[in-house]
């Protein structure tokens, strides 16, 4: 029975003593990863992201049929949506949780690779041409909604009309 206590005593000891170096280990990969959005430039494209956000709702104005006289309360309603946005899911916001994502998916060799990379030529033109490459995007995107959008709504409408129906069958107060 002594003998089990003196490993458990010893144990203990042992994890009192690893533990800053684990800890160490932790704080070491998370700057790592900290250093490796900066160099993807994860602030800069999260404000890009809104940028286009901004300019996608206000492109929507002519499928919403927005009248000339609105369309100052729309420009209105998308400037304050994006600053909202912005404000909410800030980068200082952001930045902790996607390291903790990052730290809890990807290993340190991983890591190393894509920090490797993003320092690399390559790399940084991935990052330079991002902003581009996700406004050309947003616009095919935005393309498609425009005929979407009625099957999307008509969708709804289904949906809502045989819920209801559903709803009264089961004598629901509901709707």
């Amino acid at each position: 029975m002594k003998s089990y206590q003196s490993l458990a005593v010893l144990l203990f000891g042992a994890s009192l003593l690893l533990a800053p170096l684990t800890h160490a280990d932790e704080n070491n990969r998370r700057a790592q990863v900290e250093q490796l959005l900066l160099e993807m430039h994860m602030d800069a494209t999260l404000n890009s992201l809104y940028d286009q956000m901004e300019q996608v709702l206000l492109n929507m104005q002519q499928q919403l049929n927005i009248s000339e006289d609105e369309k100052p309360l729309f420009e209105e309603f998308a400037h304050k949506y994006t600053k909202m946005m912005r404000e909410e899911l800030s980068w200082d916001k952001m930045k902790q949780p996607l390291v903790d994502i990052y730290v809890k998916h990807y290993t340190d060799k991983e890591i190393a690779d894509m920090a490797a990379f993003y320092a690399s030529e390559s790399g940084r033109s991935m990052v330079a041409k991002m902003p581009q490459v996700m406004q050309e995007s947003m616009t095919v995107s935005q393309s498609f909604m425009g005929a979407i959008l009625p099957k999307m709504t008509e969708l709804q409408k289904e949906f809502a009309e045989k819920l209801k129906e559903k709803r009264h069958e089961q004598g629901s107060p509901s709707n």
